[in-house]
């Protein structure tokens, strides 16, 4: 089934527009493709068929349902290919056999109008694995583009651990394809290694060809169940692990994040942390990719609703816009609870810009994860419950709803500048050579200076010596283009900015 619809939905909730589209379940991603002209969201319709929906700026869409005979399918994940098609991946199960125990990984090929160009099926019952035990859970699965141009996906399949009586334990595991879906390898670690579920991003460490793969739950020595990091080297192989369940002290229940690297060097962090064993609040982490941490934010409830954030995740748009979004309830897992969209505003200093709570009486709000459109537009689906329908069952449907800072009317809650100190802007710039950096005389006498290329990449790195008020640094062995530079004291950003090189 495909379909292209236009509605525009005057509803008050202070975004850009609001698009109804048919009944399908939450987006379990939604990314950026065709340069940021358009956003494609993969889940699932009515009837467990595979559903995607390709939506531009101005809230036009295309949508496709895959049906698979005799199977349920739903996608987790996708992936926008070098050459313009679109991959994406799913698990299915065998409805006729066994559901807990005959479940496959799906992998399909879409052209630009999501029309099928190749489709696989792939058994995950071998001498390691055997299923995907808990095929509705948010996160299985995550994929990128290496650097060699296949596709990898990061995926949690189970196996059967005797060691617990024959309890089903889930092991991340690496499937490389190519661009046609074939599948070239598979790259298994040592279970006792790559115990690992709900994986949250996979992206490339900073300046490095490393991989990082964020979890909500693992094995970390000592620490069992908790969110943390793995990182795996150009094989594939887990080469390091680092939990994430003391930031600052507290237990980190669960985490999201959406893998962009701000400045080249640091991601935010979205977190649910526990106090004591009942109370769970949400906070942001801006931290580096040895998870230090250089700010954080402890999100505020969202007016009556006082307890357990969910669903959280974060949107990078540019340095003034982050955009964080999460659903508040108002009591502790209860499903009659009415629940409610926030929607907040961070700068990439984790500076409280601004917040809007999607909230009518009577009604609940379920945002998905969002992704941005080139024009700094942030895109969710939302699914509005109400309380009953005459069925006396939860009457549920569906908005595309798109947000951007200039557009939106928003209720300002905080408004601060910087943290961080203002600085008289390096000159020349552009330079041939010589570039002075202004900073404040007083304070500051440890400063280290980094200088990124456009890729990330990192030119210059060294401890320097102010001369007065000035850092000067001669540029003439960097090529002719664009840099980032930031400049750190006791590890804290305190200026940064962009130089042009002639």
């Amino acid at each position: 089934m495909i379909c292209c619809l236009m509605v525009m939905a005057a509803t008050g909730y202070a975004q850009e527009w609001a698009v109804s589209v048919d009944q399908t379940e939450m987006a379990k991603e939604m990314i950026a493709v065709d340069g940021g002209e358009h956003i494609l969201c993969v889940g699932s319709a009515p009837g467990r068929d595979g559903c995607l929906l390709k939506v531009d700026k101005d809230g036009n869409y295309i949508s496709r349902q895959v049906h698979l005979p005799g199977m349920a399918l739903r996608y987790y994940s996708a992936i926008e290919l070098d050459n313009g098609n679109y991959m994406a991946f799913g698990i299915c199960d065998d409805s006729l056999a066994d559901p807990h125990y005959q479940r496959y990984m799906q992998v399909d090929v879409f052209d630009s109008q999501l029309e099928s160009v190749a489709s696989r099926t792939y058994d995950m019952d071998d001498e390691v694995t055997d299923l995907f035990s808990s095929p509705d859970a948010c996160s299985h699965m995550k994929s990128i583009i290496t650097r060699k141009g296949t596709v990898l996906l990061a995926a949690a399949p189970s196996y059967e651990d005797q060691m617990y009586n024959g309890f089903f334990h889930s092991v991340l595991r690496f499937f490389e394809f190519d661009e046609e879906g074939e599948l070239l390898r598979i790259v298994d670690n040592p279970t006792s290694t790559a115990l690992a579920t709900d994986i949250k991003t996979i992206t490339y460490a900073p300046n490095s060809d490393n991989l990082m793969v964020y979890v909500g739950s693992g094995i970390f020595g000592n620490a069992s169940g908790f969110a943390g990091m793995m990182v795996a080297d150009t094989a594939y192989n887990i080469v390091a692990k680092q939990p994430l369940w003391n930031l600052d002290g507290l237990e980190c229940e669960d985490i999201a994040c959406d893998g962009h690297w701000i400045d080249g060097q640091y991601m935010i962090l979205d977190v649910e942390q526990y106090i004591g064993s009942s109370f769970t609040f949400h906070t942001l982490y801006k931290i580096d990719s040895a998870r230090n941490v250089y700010a954080h934010h402890d999100v505020e409830p969202a007016d009556s609703c006082t307890r357990v954030p969910r669903e959280r995740n974060t949107a990078y748009v540019n340095d003034s816009t982050i955009f964080a979004i999460s659903i508040f309830s108002e009591t502790m897992y209860s499903s009659l609870s009415y629940e409610n969209a926030n929607i907040l505003l961070y700068d990439k200093h984790l500076n409280l810009l601004g917040r809007k709570v999607i909230k009518t009486d009577d009604v609940t709000y379920f945002p998905s994860v969002p992704a941005v459109f080139n024009d700094g537009g942030c895109l969710v689906l939302v699914r509005i419950r109400t309380e009953e329908n005459y069925q006396g069952e939860p009457f549920t449907d569906y908005e595309l709803m798109k947000f951007r800072r200039e557009d939106i009317e928003i209720t300002w809650d905080v408004v601060q500048e910087n943290e961080t100190e203002t600085h008289p802007s390096p000159y020349p710039n552009p330079t041939k050579g010589i570039l002075n950096i202004p900073i404040n005389q007083a304070e500051h006498n440890e400063l280290r200076l980094q200088i990124f290329d456009m890729k990330g990449v990192k030119c210059f790195d060294c401890a320097i010596t102010k001369q007065g008020d000035l850092i000067t640094v001669d540029t003439q062995n960097l090529d002719a283009g664009v840099y980032v530079y930031r400049i750190t004291s006791g590890g804290k950003e305190i200026t940064g900015g962009k130089i042009l090189k002639e």
